[in-house]
């Protein structure tokens, strides 16, 4: 679906579920041209509601909490539209995966 977000841009929404296998995937990509130089949005998180913001993170966009040193680079969780405490949540699972095998090969990075 091709959509309009006010003070934004263009982008382009999809969505796919398979009823068989359970699999799900949903994505956003640009609709419109890319600008030549980047933007910087800067969200303050200051109580609880602030956590229900949505945000657009596209797949060159790049997700950085100082405060935390903490940072979701372009390559991960590319092209969609969640929360920010979507976004934190998804970050937390994405992380925990793999956390066996890096308290393993890498346990420095694991602590």
């Amino acid at each position: 679906m091709y959509t309009k977000i006010p003070f934004f841009r263009e982008i382009i929404l999809s969505s796919f579920n398979c009823e068989h296998c359970g699999n799900r995937n949903n994505e956003v990509q640009f609709g419109g041209s890319l600008n030549d130089l980047g933007v910087k949005y800067t969200l303050n998180v200051v109580d609880m509601k602030s956590l229900n913001r949505s945000v657009v993170k596209s797949e060159f966009a790049t997700i950085s909490i100082p405060e935390l040193d903490f940072e979701i680079p372009p390559q991960t969780q590319q092209g969609s539209i969640k929360t920010v405490e979507g976004f934190l949540m998804s970050a937390i699972e994405g992380l925990s995966e793999l956390q066996p095998q890096r308290r393993i090969y890498s346990p420095e990075v694991a602590q």
